[in-house]
């Protein structure tokens, strides 16, 4: 049985009505096909709401402009798959063979073709109270205190100032042990043949689709980091989704010499797809893109109903470079988990070394802890994947896709697809680590300012989906929801946003304001800072270990290694002000100020 695209009607209805007569299915029985249709609610009225108090208020019409979002969204998705608004286009010289082609829009999607009367600009809008501010609550609330607490209680202070730095302190013990753990695990597998290792398991059936979304990136890097998918041992098993941006500069020259390139290169097939541009209630970048590229290449390979928990998409960006057993150790690790195709994504531990070593200490730290914090806290505490990451057909399809109203595509999809599967989602480690591009650029001066643009986007993408979460938290399984959500607020809203900034301010106000420090207590201080060190230092080992699996080749003289090591509190006391920056900015401007600027990668060519 194939897969039909659900099919939009034009619409005559009247402004505001948005209830379900608005949508026509071809086939009412919506379980008998393989796609998830999202059914939407119909419109509560505002006298309807039960008026409890002001917060309830508030918090009821938040839900109300998010569902709103979402079911716009859903509908123009849905839309942009009817046959009639979509060109299918062979590259091939051969026209009978339709293993290459290119699908893009016919024309910009309106009001006409999706049956959406209104339309709010996702950019402006008043949204001032917003879920997110509970980040900066906690800002205002631990990073301050030792420099008030004092003119309290000085006794007071030079206890709990200390004790307040012991819990950050034990939170990087705790990562460095796990990081340390799953740092061996990658290492003592880098020799593993994962063909062999699944061989006693039934793997015929398993399918992959590999989805790079790519913008303004030199096709030169594009190519570099598809080529790393063509090295694969299971290459025979991989469908390759190349989806551009309709505004990307020159993608149809682009798609012929990807097209050439690759056409021999043993993939099942290949598809490329071109965004459209200027779609209604959508962020431009990788959600939007991934959405439209996803749904295309699944419409186009006509999946059985029967098939989507035998394929596994991974999702990557331009600057991806895969081990040759990445797609093998997936699959090992799916079927040896018994196919667990509704509860689980799959991360690989991803490493920046791409020509790390030639970039400034600031760029280089970050990109070292982002390797030390994914293995030791989002993968072991399930709290969100990063970037490249891979999931089944089915939970795609059940989850509704990728929401194309957000920024972050790794951090959305985890909470959209709980809210839909009605469980918390587990984060399994793949077992062989994945090369990404860091930040970079042509200066230091350059690379530091998007070093800093990216610290800011990644901290308002979390802030916003945490704002997203909250609202569809009463949805949830409520053990669920509190795991993760607790989980979500100790890692971004405490230890990443505040960590750093409290450890300046607590030294400040030790050696400043607080008098009469018993010894003792300075000592306990001194040791705090040693073993918060230490698990820096941790993370400095990892990284000499890590790139040889990789097989990348660095040069970093010890002095400057060393400089580097002695830098990294000061790297995060810097990532805390960004971050302090940036969630004020989207306290104050909402989502006006959410979008996906993509990353400068000209340095990695």
């Amino acid at each position: 049985m194939q897969v039909h695209p659900t099919k939009f009607g034009r619409f005559f209805s009247e402004p505001g009505d948005y209830s379900q007569s608005n949508l026509s299915q071809e086939n009412d029985n919506t379980t008998s096909t393989s796609r998830q249709t999202v059914h939407l609610r119909p419109p509560i009225k505002h006298d309807q709401l039960p008026k409890k108090n002001f917060l309830s208020q508030l918090s009821w019409e938040a839900e109300q402009k998010i569902d709103k979002l979402e079911n716009d969204a859903n509908r123009v998705s849905d839309a942009l798959q009817d046959s009639r608004f979509t060109r299918v286009t062979s590259i091939c010289e051969d026209e009978t063979n339709h293993n290459d082609i290119v699908i893009s829009s016919i024309k910009p999607h309106t009001i006409v073709e999706t049956g959406i009367t209104s339309h709010r600009d996702m950019k402006s809008g008043s949204q001032w109270f917003r879920w997110n501010l509970l980040f900066n609550l906690l800002l205002w609330l631990i990073v301050p205190f030792p420099l008030w607490i004092p003119f309290v209680s000085n006794r007071v202070a030079y206890y709990m100032i200390p004790s307040i730095q012991s819990v950050f302190v034990a939170m990087w013990t705790i990562i460095a042990i796990l990081a340390s753990r799953n740092a061996f695990i990658v290492y003592i597998n880098r020799y593993r043949d994962f063909t062999q290792a699944y061989a006693n398991f039934d793997a015929t059936a398993i399918r992959h689709i590999v989805a790079i979304s790519c913008y303004q990136e030199p096709v030169e890097l594009i190519a570099r980091s598809i080529q790393t998918v063509a090295n694969q041992t299971e290459v025979h098993r991989i469908t390759m989704v190349i989806s551009f941006e309709d505004k990307t500069p020159n993608k149809d020259d682009k798609c012929r010499l990807l097209k050439k390139e690759f056409e021999n290169s043993g993939f099942q097939r290949i598809i490329f797809t071109i965004h459209p541009s200027k779609v209604l209630n959508e962020i431009p970048g990788k959600c939007s893109n991934s959405n439209y590229g996803l749904r295309m290449a699944i419409q186009q390979m006509a999946i059985d109903v029967n098939e989507t928990d035998n394929i596994l998409v991974t999702t990557c960006d331009a600057d991806s470079k895969f081990p040759p057993q990445y797609i093998a150790a997936l699959t090992y690790k799916y079927l040896k988990e018994n196919r667990p195709a509704l509860n689980t994504i799959y991360q690989a531990p991803l490493f920046y070394n791409w020509k790390l070593d030639g970039l400034s200490f600031i760029t280089r730290v970050t990109g070292l802890l982002r390797s030390f914090l994914m293995l030791g806290a989002l993968i072991p505490f399930n709290i969100n994947t990063m970037s490249i990451f891979s999931y089944s057909v089915s939970l795609a399809i059940k989850g509704n896709y990728i929401h194309p109203a957000y920024q972050m595509d790794d951090i959305i999809c985890l909470i959209r697809w709980m809210g839909l599967t009605q469980q918390r989602l587990r984060i399994s480690m793949i077992h062989v680590p994945v090369l990404s591009g860091p930040t970079s650029g042509e200066t230091i001066e350059l690379e530091i300012m998007e070093w800093a643009r990216q610290a800011r986007r990644w901290t308002i993408g979390a802030a916003e989906v945490f704002h997203y979460f909250t609202i569809k938290a009463k949805r949830m399984p409520a053990a669920a929801a509190c795991s993760w959500g607790i989980s979500f607020i100790i890692y971004y809203g405490i230890l990443l946003c505040t960590g750093g900034l409290y450890g300046l301010t607590s030294m400040l106000s030790m050696f400043l304001i607080v008098k009469g420090v018993p010894s003792v207590i300075s000592y306990i201080m001194y040791g705090m800072l040693g073993v918060q060190m230490l698990t820096f230092l941790i993370a400095f080992i990892i990284d000499m270990i890590i790139p040889k699996v990789l097989e990348v080749e660095e040069y970093i003289f010890v002095v400057r290694n060393f400089f580097h090591f002695l830098t990294t509190p000061f790297v995060l006391l810097g990532y805390s002000l960004v971050e302090l920056y940036a969630l004020h900015e989207v306290a104050i401007y909402g989502k006006k100020v959410c979008g996906h600027a993509p990353s400068k990668k000209t340095a990695l060519n």
